[in-house]
């Protein structure tokens, strides 16, 4: 009887003791620390991405490449079902399912949003993925992030990269639309 209850004891000291301990508060995103990050010429992410809508939902992972004059997206299902590779030039999207490769000119969010079902503003996104907001557009500071476009754009936690602070969690909502992105590795170059 003395022995379990002297275990119960340490048990409750030990989890009590867990529970008091600390953890370091996330910073705080801070728009103009950010601004820097339009002037990245060449990156890349591996992480997860949620999109929805009012008809559609969907989770995949994402692998993205971004140089100057193309960005290369792969997007897996759950499961590793339905891999689509995307390839966006200045003039042309290329969408490559594995078993047809289609060619589209013209304005790239339009394409990539009528080929997934949902809103992938992939033009201002390529920025907001840095945690800054797209030099072309216009904008407001809001806690958190910013709204552009009619996308409100939040951060909900960083990660140190090299010398950088790069988002980790990011969430962009317009109308019925949602985009989440949760980074699980960087590249700068």
């Amino acid at each position: 009887m003395f022995k379990n209850s002297f275990i119960y004891a340490i048990c409750f000291f030990v989890l009590n003791g867990c529970a008091v301990v600390s953890q370091k508060p996330l910073e705080q995103y801070d728009f103009s620390a950010m601004q820097h990050l339009q002037q990245q010429k060449k990156w890349s992410l591996e992480g997860r991405l949620a999109l929805a809508n009012d008809k559609e939902s969907v989770s995949l992972s994402i692998s993205w490449r971004h140089d100057p004059l193309q960005d290369d997206l792969d997007l897996v299902g759950p499961l590793g079902q339905g891999r689509v590779k995307i390839f966006v030039t200045q003039n042309q999207v290329v969408v490559d399912d594995g078993e047809t490769r289609r060619v589209f000119d013209g304005k790239a969010d339009l394409i990539i949003s009528e080929q997934l079902g949902v809103d992938l503003p992939i033009q201002s996104l390529r920025y907001w993925v840095l945690g800054t907001n797209d030099p072309d557009q216009s904008f407001t500071e809001q806690p958190e992030g910013f709204y552009q476009a009619g996308w409100l754009v939040r951060y909900r936690e960083l990660q140190d990269v090299s010398a950088e602070r790069l988002p980790k969690k990011m969430t962009a909502e317009k109308d019925k639309s949602r985009i989440k992105l949760i980074v699980d590795q960087w590249v700068l170059s």
